[in-house]
């Protein structure tokens, strides 16, 4: 059994996860012009459209996992093992992101900092959990 302060955690970071992702995947595919915008004040070029619409796909998949996390994880906890390895595997895109970007605006910096620190907070939520679940205790 989970302990319920635990639970309250999970469910607050999942939801939040959700709408960030959830909104990453809108703006990168439906705005793209907006996102370098905003986030490298310049246009793009090239393929860094397609690109950002590959890591669009990547944060679409992450809102899938959340959402079936948010929705199962209570009968079946494996899933918080599933959502651990989904914010583990967006950690390295983020820090990708944010070392090999050739600059940032001062909104780029602000909202692609946190992003890895909260990845990893939530790697240690949800196995921390799953754990819980699996033995019993609290």
């Amino acid at each position: 059994m989970i302990g319920r302060r635990l639970q309250i955690v999970i469910l607050i970071y999942l939801w939040a996860a959700l709408v960030e992702d959830t909104l990453l995947f809108l703006m990168a595919w439906l705005a793209p012009d907006a996102w370098f915008s905003a986030f490298h004040r310049v246009a793009p070029a090239g393929l860094e459209i397609a690109l950002l619409r590959r890591s669009a796909g990547q944060w679409a998949a992450f809102a899938v996992a959340q959402a079936i996390t948010l929705w199962r994880w209570r009968k079946n906890p494996v899933w918080l093992a599933v959502e651990a390895g989904v914010r583990f595997s967006d950690l390295f895109t983020d820090i990708s992101y944010v070392l090999s970007v050739p600059s940032l605006t001062p909104l780029g910096w602000a909202l692609l900092l946190p992003p890895p620190v909260l990845n990893v907070i939530g790697v240690v939520i949800m196995l921390r959990g799953y754990q819980q679940a699996r033995s019993g205790g609290t």
